[in-house]
């Protein structure tokens, strides 16, 4: 059996990776990663990808061989292994479903994808498409995260199936998301920490967030005041502007567009912070209501599919602008 580099020089990584060199290995704390694999003359790829979570909860993966719907499968501490046609090329494709069901413990590096070794016959090579990456920072809901609300463990969880997703695969661009679940812009948030701030420049405490220079940028989609409920007008406003500030130095000239939240929070507050915004866009909640999975702000299947279809054109535009 032959290892293929778990490197992002391999082009298999699309997404939030860090290479572990010492050991070879290579580890996301992101939802929504993606592997990209082609395979020649190839019968069988195994994945030695462990669980890593500090409780009952098994985190997932989701796979498609291809071009198929993505299926979920457990992590544990044993192989998946993938039997394929070895007279046939495939195109493999792998995306980081959940760690958690909730409140994962990523900042400190307790619970995260650790993907240890990929061994294969055959012929096995990186192909993450060549086309331009979309950034989307945010939280829970850019992840796809509790989007099942018949379902009370990580399957609840369905980065394939966010408005993000959606909205990259429509453009044809690449999805990278930079995305936690109940972060905010605050020190308020129902999680904290990191903030925004924390995680556009980190992957966790004290591990700084690499950019890959590889692929051009077609912009950059910011989603995030949801938790920020607790915060006060006056802290909102001055977290919003500092982290205004630092996304215009992580991303330089890229065009940066942030997006109101969903459930209207602090619209005031983002309307005077943007009056005198003249480098970065606003799209403002037009009285949107998009169905929600649960009691609370999670969108359902179909009101991810709402908000992609609501968002679609008016990103669309001010990226063309």
């Amino acid at each position: 059996m032959n290892t293929f580099p778990l490197t992002i020089k391999s082009n298999a990584f699309l997404g939030s990776w860090i290479e572990d060199s010492t050991n070879k290995q290579i580890f996301s704390t992101n939802l929504g990663a993606e592997i990209w694999l082609k395979s020649s003359h190839c019968s069988k790829i195994i994945f030695d990808w462990p669980n890593r979570t500090l409780a009952a909860d098994q985190s997932r993966i989701l796979i498609s061989i291809d071009g198929a719907d993505f299926y979920s499968q457990i992590l544990s501490e044993r192989n998946i292994q993938l039997d394929l046609d070895p007279d046939s090329d495939h195109l493999i494709r792998i995306m980081t479903q959940a760690i958690t069901f909730v409140k994962a413990q990523t900042w400190n590096l307790s619970e995260f994808f650790l993907l240890k070794k990929i061994s294969f016959n055959g012929q096995l090579t990186g192909a993450v498409p060549s086309r331009k990456n979309l950034v989307f920072i945010g939280d829970s809901i850019i992840n796809g995260q509790k989007i099942l609300s018949d379902s009370f463990d990580t399957s609840a969880h369905r980065p394939d199936k966010s408005w993000a997703y959606l909205l990259s695969e429509k453009l044809d661009f690449n999805n990278l998301r930079i995305a936690y679940g109940g972060t905010g812009i605050t020190q308020r948030a129902n999680i904290y920490p990191p903030t925004a701030i924390d995680f556009i420049w980190n992957s966790a405490l004290n591990v700084s967030r690499p950019i890959d220079y590889s692929q051009p940028l077609a912009g950059v989609i910011v989603n995030l005041g949801t938790n920020d409920r607790s915060a006060s007008s006056e802290e909102f406003s001055f977290s919003l502007k500092a982290l205004l500030r630092e996304l215009k130095k992580r991303f330089h000239e890229t065009k940066i567009i942030v997006v109101e939240p969903f459930n209207g929070c602090f619209q005031d507050v983002f309307h005077k912070v943007f009056k005198d915004e003249k480098h970065i866009s606003l799209i403002e909640n037009n009285h949107w209501n998009f169905e929600i999975s649960d009691h609370g702000v999670h969108l359902s299947v179909t009101g991810q599919q709402q908000a992609a279809k609501t968002l679609l054109p008016l990103i669309e535009e001010k990226l063309n602008a």
